[in-house]
């Protein structure tokens, strides 16, 4: 896997989904979206209804933020999806996991009736409050390494932040590994389930109510708070449509809200911001949008190294060593 490149393992989706129209009875009507990693096509068939296969653009995803296999994501969103839905959180029903004989897997889920009013964000802070107050499901999650999540999450932050800083030298370095852990130590809350891509075009609305929350390739179990700091962080581009504000005033209807000026939540605000930085120097290219992401995490960092550092020192001997 780790010996190609995103282009040798291009799908010609079109093609997939022509072959699996004529093995399956589906009746293809066109293209419902499409994202960074899947196109969706809207089908119809006899028994099922209307319906929608979600066909990776690529076989293996290898990027400088995460490596991983399409079907673990295919996997994941049934997984998940038919984990929440008979608890009455809104997703898109799973009907059929269709593996290819050249064993690509393509998703097909019931079709979601909706439409391009604006949804309402405090409906959005309603959805995440139910679903973090809800018990996770055992899915094994395809970009969420086994063990402590702290250990992962730094990991996670560290090697990604490496890759940022081969696009841009100028970033400054992460503060000291133990003031991260103690920073994220700070912050106690019960792991839940976590979607992390909450935006416009993962949210299908109906007359401005939210009917299904599709996509959940990102998703961890962790703290909530990191949801939380990705809202907010994604808030920035007004392409996301996401209204932080109303969000967090929805949640709050039924949980707490937490400080997302933390030092706790910085660091998942940069996680978000490197993230995205690196979606733009390398696998949606945008040169003026990868300047403004590496800019606001240059941003976020040098507020973090202020938060996590105590006034009357510039660092230990200690901490000083690990940047080296």
């Amino acid at each position: 896997m780790t010996s190609g490149t995103p282009r040798e393992t291009a799908v010609d989706t079109e093609a997939v989904a022509r072959a699996i129209a004529t093995e399956h009875g589906l009746t293809l009507h066109g293209p419902a979206g499409e994202g960074v990693d899947f196109v969706v096509c809207r089908v119809g068939h006899p028994a099922l209804g209307e319906a929608v296969l979600r066909i990776p653009r690529h076989r293996v995803y290898l990027s400088p933020y995460g490596n991983v296999d399409s079907a673990d994501l295919v996997r994941q969103e049934h997984e998940i999806a038919a984990h929440l839905g008979p608890l009455g959180l809104p997703v898109a029903t799973p009907l059929r996991r269709i593996e290819q004989p050249d064993g690509l897997v393509v998703s097909l889920a019931a079709h979601v009736e909706h439409d391009d009013v604006p949804l309402d964000g405090r409906d959005v802070g309603r959805f995440l409050a139910a679903l973090h107050g809800a018990t996770p499901p055992s899915v094994r999650l395809a970009y969420q390494a086994p063990g402590d999540f702290a250990t992962f999450f730094i990991q996670r932050l560290s090697d990604r932040h490496a890759n940022l800083l081969l696009k841009a030298p100028a970033l400054p370095p992460l503060p000291a590994r133990h003031r991260i852990e103690a920073a994220l130590e700070a912050v106690r809350a019960p792991h839940r389930l976590l979607h992390l891509d909450v935006r416009r075009q993962n949210l299908l609305g109906r007359q401005g109510r939210l009917a299904a929350v599709v996509d959940w390739s990102n998703a961890l179990i962790g703290p909530p708070l990191m949801e939380l700091a990705r809202v907010a962080e994604y808030a920035l581009l007004p392409d996301n449509g996401i209204d932080a504000e109303a969000v967090l005033a929805g949640y709050a209807e039924s949980l707490p809200t937490p400080d997302l000026d933390s030092s706790a939540a910085l660091l998942y605000r940069l996680d978000t911001a490197v993230m995205l930085a690196l979606v733009f120097h390398s696998v949606a290219p945008d040169a003026e949008r990868a300047h403004v992401l590496t800019s606001r995490a240059e941003h976020l960092l040098a507020r973090l190294h202020a938060a996590v550092r105590p006034a009357d020192t510039a660092g230990s001997s200690h901490e000083q060593g690990e940047q080296r």
